[in-house]
């Protein structure tokens, strides 16, 4: 097992010696999934299932594909292996096997990507699934999937398929008929994260389809702007009641999830990129520009574990105490994206030294040698250990919210000149 790069231990500037130690910590990581890949060649899917902590195999009771999972290993493997091209053959393969597995799920359930299927590909039930005619996190990550590995490979069919997910997950969010499987849709709220995650899918439907998509994303981007940021105290809630108004719980806490406010910031920025020079948007990126630079900085500021330094998962809004004390990994990679994401828009030096933060914050203490480091999973705000508690799946994350971040953080430092 090779070692951590040193240099993404150190607290230094963001430079040439950095985004080089990026990849190769990525390529680590590709070739421990792609290890997985050619162990497990007979599972429908992407097999990470593992202990994030022990790295302990799971027993085969938990052994079932998830369409989240596949969808996210899709995107990931298809984008790395241009990146990576002593493992692009691995890769492609890795890639058009969960492909496969996805349009196997799809075919055998009418339709529907189901969160967690059986491993004959029939839906599994753990929880509350998809009524007929309403669309999931599934369906948005599957999308992804088929259109990364589409675009990336040439194969039109897929595109266009994750094109059409796309935009029947798109009409029912708007239409009220999205489900957050595998919990059940609290009656009383309204989740912002549905919308977020399709603006970084229609963000991505502009840039492997065409500039029409913006159209898509201004309008998610103005819905989220208009309803779930309170300028007043310049944050942005995780819930709104059905009519409208701001959720607060039953101790009076307006919740704030720092990690999906930040998903936001960084989803709108890239907005605002790919909407230069389109006037008809104009107005959006004036919006963009004003709320979300000190927006993300809020989310960083008021979610920072002093202590233990990391992201709590949520924090009372008023107060800033934790609602959830708990660190799920991924907020830092996709804080670390939308730090770089807003220098490069701003040129304000202050992302860069709060982007230290991060990047020491996760590589000091998310790096998990017993699984070729990757990240645990969780950490525990009030005493700094990992814990043992599922963010949303039981699987490992294919890299999808550390891996393809990173990534994308040497490609803009190398856009702006920092590498």
């Amino acid at each position: 097992m090779r070692t951590l790069p040193v240099q993404l231990m150190a607290k230094a500037a963001f430079g040439r010696l950095t985004a080089q130690q990026y990849l190769e910590y990525l390529e680590m990581r590709v070739v421990f999934l792609l290890d997985r890949f050619r162990r497990y060649p007979d599972f429908p899917g992407v097999q990470t299932g593992y202990n994030s902590i022990t790295g302990e195999e799971f027993g085969a009771g938990d052994l079932f594909p998830y369409s989240w999972i596949n969808g996210r290993g899709a995107c990931v493997f298809a984008r790395f292996a241009g990146q990576f091209p002593e493992h692009q053959d691995g890769l492609n393969a890795f890639a058009r096997h969960a492909i496969e597995a996805l349009e196997m799920h799809q075919r055998m359930n009418g339709g529907h990507f189901p969160f967690q299927a059986k491993l004959d590909g029939t839906e599994r039930e753990v929880g509350v699934s998809c009524p007929p005619g309403f669309k999931s996190y599934s369906d948005l990550y599957a999308a992804a999937g088929f259109l990364e590995y589409g675009a990336r490979r040439g194969d039109t069919g897929r595109k266009e398929t994750g094109q059409r997910i796309f935009q029947e997950t798109y009409a029912a969010i708007g239409e009220n008929r999205f489900v957050t499987e595998p919990d059940p849709t609290p009656p009383d709220r309204i989740l912002e994260n549905p919308w977020s995650v399709a603006l970084d899918l229609a963000n991505e439907c502009t840039k492997q389809i065409d500039a029409a998509y913006l159209g898509h994303g201004a309008a998610l981007v103005m819905h989220l702007l208009d309803r779930y940021y309170l300028p007043e105290g310049g944050y942005y809630v995780e819930y709104l009641t059905p009519d409208g108004r701001v959720f607060e719980d039953e101790a009076g806490r307006r919740v704030v999830d720092p990690g999906h406010s930040i998903e936001f910031c960084c989803f709108a920025l890239e907005f605002a990129r790919l909407a230069a020079g389109h006037t008809e948007f104009a107005g959006v990126v004036r919006r963009i520009d004003e709320v979300i630079p000190p927006l993300l900085k809020w989310n960083v500021r008021h979610g920072w574990n002093e202590r233990f330094p990391g992201i709590y998962k949520t924090i009372d809004a008023k107060s800033g105490r934790p609602v959830n004390e708990t660190m799920p990994w991924w907020i830092l990679p996709e804080t670390l994206l939308a730090l770089m994401l807003c220098y490069e828009r701003t040129g304000d030096a202050e992302n860069l030294e709060m982007f230290k933060d991060a990047h020491n914050a996760y590589f000091s203490r998310y790096m998990n040698p017993l699984t070729n480091y990757g990240p645990f999973q969780n950490i525990s705000g009030s005493t700094g250990k990992p814990v043992d508690i599922v963010p949303a799946c039981k699987f490992q994350d294919p890299e999808f919210h550390s891996g393809r971040n990173l990534l994308t953080v040497v490609g803009v430092a190398k856009r702006i000149g920092l590498v």
